[in-house]
């Protein structure tokens, strides 16, 4: 089991590698930590790795740290394929 931390510090290294003339917050101040605790309350393990691949996709494709409103997308993508209802008090449900 990939823990949340691990999960980010992947994250964070890739935006560091990937992104080198990044400005803005790090990847630890975007909500990435909430929304793969809230998938992996949905989905379970399966669906918190694949949002967190999802997230470094976006990353390499368009060199830009996802922003919350593509993260909600991102993981409600997941959900849909998967079949996962999305709970009214899920962060994916704002």
């Amino acid at each position: 089991m990939t823990s949340v931390d691990d999960h980010l510090r992947d994250i964070a290294a890739l935006a560091d590698d990937e992104l080198s003339d990044r400005s803005g917050p790090a990847p630890e101040d975007h909500d990435y930590a909430e929304a793969l605790r809230s998938m992996r309350a949905i989905g379970g393990e399966s669906a918190v790795d694949r949002l967190a691949e999802d997230l470094k996709r976006s990353i390499r494709k368009s060199e830009t740290l996802p922003q919350e409103q593509s993260v909600r997308s991102l993981g409600r993508d997941i959900c849909d394929e998967e079949g996962y209802a999305i709970p009214d008090d899920s962060w994916f449900a704002r």
